[in-house]
């Protein structure tokens, strides 16, 4: 449903839960979805595993930046060189060629570096959206687990906003929401870690005075 027509539809289900003795009530309840997708152990698993994947990126880019300013270095040389006036002619003819062979090495490296950031950065995005969406859906599952057990009407997203960029739930009692319960079941699936942990420090023994 559109965000704009939210509100009139919300207004209209309240409306008809009120009208009539015969109307059964309404169960609501609300969950603030940013607060459970950024307390999730999975996504905060994944933010550490996507800052990983792009600090290699950049490591990787860095380098080869280095090598273009390399051969970049190197073309300024020889431009310099064949400037010199007391450079016989033949081996000017030669620091030229060697001078335009490196510029069309440095144009097509310079291309090559321009697509392969491209394309690794579009593969980012891609994959953090992915695993965003994957994210979103394993967290839905166990909203919707709850709400089916508890017979929830509605659920609104706490977190969302408007396409006038208000909040969708301006105001609601403390008691309607459950992120809190949602995070916890969510938690509750993290494995527990197979690493031991370290043994406390024995703290040494004092020597005893001499008598």
């Amino acid at each position: 449903m559109k965000k704009h027509l939210l509100i009139p539809f919300l207004s209209l289900v309240l409306s008809l839960a009120s009208a009539g003795t015969a109307a059964a009530e309404i169960k609501i309840g609300t969950v603030d979805m940013k607060k459970i997708f950024e307390s999730f152990w999975r996504t905060k698993e994944a933010e550490t595993r996507m800052s990983e994947t792009r600090a290699s990126l950049k490591r990787d880019i860095d380098e080869r930046m280095e090598k273009r300013k390399i051969l970049q270095d190197s073309i300024e040389k020889l431009n310099d060189e064949v400037k010199k006036p007391e450079l016989a002619e033949t081996t000017r003819q030669k620091k030229m060629k060697e001078r335009d062979d490196k510029i069309v090495e440095w144009q097509t490296m310079m291309r090559e570096l321009q697509q392969y950031q491209a394309e690794k950065e579009k593969q980012l995005a891609d994959q953090t959206l992915r695993i965003r969406n994957n994210i979103v859906d394993e967290i839905l599952v166990i909203v919707k687990a709850k709400t089916d057990s508890e017979n929830y009407d509605l659920v609104f997203d706490s977190s969302g906003f408007s396409i006038n960029n208000v909040p969708v739930v301006i105001t609601a009692k403390a008691s309607y929401d459950f992120t809190k319960e949602i995070v916890e079941k969510l938690n509750a699936t993290r494995p527990k870690s197979t690493t031991p942990e370290p043994e406390a420090p024995v703290a040494p023994v004092a020597p005893k005075p001499k008598k």
